[in-house]
């Protein structure tokens, strides 16, 4: 599995920048076990859609407000040649790091990989 694998499209007006102010008016995104379907409900219908033998999954986590972006710069490689065209890109590709979690006082823990823009080309 890679990290690559949970990219999608999201616009950055579909990001929810503070909690409804009916909290229940949340989105609610449900799926059929038996037919695969897809529903889309409101919050505050869940306990009419419970039977007793759901896997109710919740994520409590908390975000980070730290998108980090920059240059990597390699150190630890062995360069290109001196007339390889490539030379002045060796490991420069730009980067985005995402803080998720304060993992000490002093360190916190993120995910990496290169800008979108730069993947596949």
């Amino acid at each position: 599995m890679h990290v690559s694998d949970f990219d999608y499209d999201l616009p950055p007006e579909r990001i929810a920048q503070r909690p409804l102010d009916e909290r229940d008016s949340s989105r609610l995104l449900v799926l059929g076990r038996a037919s695969g379907a897809w529903d889309d409900r409101n919050f505050r219908e869940l306990p009419q859609l419970l039977r007793g033998d759901e896997l109710i999954v919740i994520n409590n986590t908390r975000v980070l407000p730290a998108r980090l972006f920059g240059r990597r710069a390699g150190i630890h490689a062995e360069p290109p040649g001196d007339h390889n065209p490539a030379r002045g890109e060796f490991l420069q590709a730009r980067i985005e790091v995402l803080l998720v979690r304060k993992l000490t006082a002093d360190h916190l823990g993120g995910i990496g990989a290169p800008r979108q823009e730069d993947a596949g080309g």
